[in-house]
């Protein structure tokens, strides 16, 4: 989690998804770990389907229906670590504001609970 929120624009916070922290870029969760060895990551449809035959080639890869933003990496080692960190920059430059300018931050509050009550 500490590396990742070394990518520009990621903040950790709150999952509006399940119970624990997330990455977050521009309001977006664009990450949040199912365990301990694997990590959901919102990539977007447009950068899975620029990306689809190599991540179904990769073993480590677990795609969702054709309409999810999602995937699911596991890791086990060094090397697997570093491609995720590549997936989560992917996934971050994709949330980032057009503009270049400051993002918004995670919701809280009773913006996060409202997110919640629709997952």
């Amino acid at each position: 989690m500490r590396e990742l929120c070394q990518i520009d624009g990621v903040i950790e916070g709150e999952s509006a998804f399940k119970d624990g922290s997330a990455l977050w870029v521009n309001g977006k969760e664009i990450a949040h770990f199912e365990g301990e060895r694997a990590i959901d990551l919102r990539l977007t449809r447009a950068e899975i389907r620029a990306r689809r035959a190599g991540l179904r080639a990769d073993p480590r890869v677990s795609l969702r229906s054709a309409s999810s933003d999602w995937i699911t990496v596991e890791f086990a080692d060094l090397q697997d670590e570093a491609f995720v960190r590549e997936l989560a920059e992917i996934a971050a430059a994709a949330h980032r504001p057009a503009d270049g300018g400051p993002g918004r931050l995670p919701p809280a509050g009773a913006d996060l609970a409202r997110r919640k009550h629709f997952h």
